[in-house]
């Protein structure tokens, strides 16, 4: 990667990034804890890193680089986080909706990378923490002053709400978090199940009509997950900042009316360049007035059914770890956890 440094001075192996000091070790059993007294004494062995960064847009080689990384890092966790178009139109276009920091090896290949987005629709940021494979054992040493180097420039662009999110994340990333002043957040399943169900609704659904329904589906949104304000908050800007996006499909978003009013709705998506086809029950919810007429379970049997028909061949959706009633539902269609998403928040002051 073209290099932007951040950090001055490299002694014994140590990387010197603001008032973080980053220790890459293997240590000998029974060696001190990390900056106790005689700790250099004991080390077996020091490895060099180069950190780089806070920068608020990527040139095109490294951003190439990233998505060399990401690939490689999605094969591992089930997911590709960054490279399609609107990461690579955000990542490089230099605005204060994005920032990031990475670390490479001695031999000049990137091991390491943060981010943090923030769409114009959505004030709050999200954050994600990419690692090469080999590199895992060192992930909290990593990760954490590449977070606290984003945090410090996310600061700069007037602060916020920072999630970070973590695919299959675990005690490593937990510690990154810790690291960098983080608190747990939420707990996202990812389910999945073989399509086609075999199953098929009974409740007549029509198609969501642009420009007719947004205003009350937001209202239905609101009041389904009055609990979970991250899904319950989403915003006109942040529901139209969606539907323009390529996969957006009106005839996906079915809709269930009642008395002449959005019962609720299943949105589905469909994953293009998946192998093989992915359909995503992308948000599904039942208003509160309308519970207990098994309307949940229709529409997740009709989301199904249309993305089945589109080709899909595995149902995906995500589902609050803490709603035992939607597992249970997710269950009984024949949906198994394949992943556990975790996320860690904090608020950044804004800094100049």
């Amino acid at each position: 990667m073209t290099r932007t440094a951040f950090g001055q001075g490299c002694h014994l192996g140590f990387r010197f990034v603001g008032r973080c000091l980053v220790e890459f070790a293997a240590r000998s059993p029974g060696s001190p804890e990390r900056g106790s007294a005689g700790s250099l004494g004991r080390l077996s062995s020091v490895v060099a890193m180069a950190l780089y960064g806070p920068v608020d847009r990527l040139d095109d080689a490294q951003a190439a680089d990233v998505v060399t990384l990401a690939s490689r890092a999605g094969l591992a966790i089930g997911h590709t986080p960054v490279g399609d178009e609107d990461w690579a139109r955000r990542s490089g276009s230099g605005d204060d909706g994005f920032g990031a920091a990475w670390a490479t090896g001695a031999d000049g290949k990137l091991v390491a990378y943060v981010q943090a987005l923030r769409s114009p629709a959505d004030p709050s940021w999200s954050a994600e923490l990419l690692i090469d494979a080999d590199e895992r054992s060192r992930t909290a040493d990593l990760g954490a002053p590449l977070l606290s180097a984003v945090l410090r420039l996310v600061g700069q662009h007037g602060g916020g709400t920072v999630h970070l999110w973590a695919a299959g994340g675990g005690p490593a990333h937990a510690e990154v978090a810790a690291r960098a002043g983080l608190e747990p957040h939420r707990t996202l399943h990812q389910m999945s199940r073989p399509l086609p169900t075999g199953l098929h609704s009974s409740v007549p659904l029509r198609a969501f009509v642009v420009g007719q329904d947004e205003e009350q589906a937001l209202e239905v949104n609101r009041r389904a997950f009055a609990d979970h304000p991250d899904q319950g908050g989403m915003t006109l800007a942040m529901l139209e900042e969606r539907m323009a996006e390529p996969w957006f499909d009106p005839a996906g978003f079915l809709i269930s009316e009642i008395d002449g009013r959005i019962a609720g709705f299943c949105w589905t998506k469909l994953f293009l360049g998946s192998d093989p086809l992915v359909g995503e029950i992308h948000v599904i919810c039942v208003d509160p007035d309308f519970a207990g007429r098994r309307l949940g379970h229709e529409l997740v049997v009709a989301g199904l059914d249309h993305l089945a028909g589109r080709g899909a061949t595995i149902g995906m959706l995500f589902v609050e770890g803490d709603n035992t009633a939607a597992l249970a539902l997710y269950e009984r269609l024949g949906f198994e956890i394949t992943r556990t998403d975790r996320s860690w928040t904090t608020t950044v002051a804004t800094s100049t």
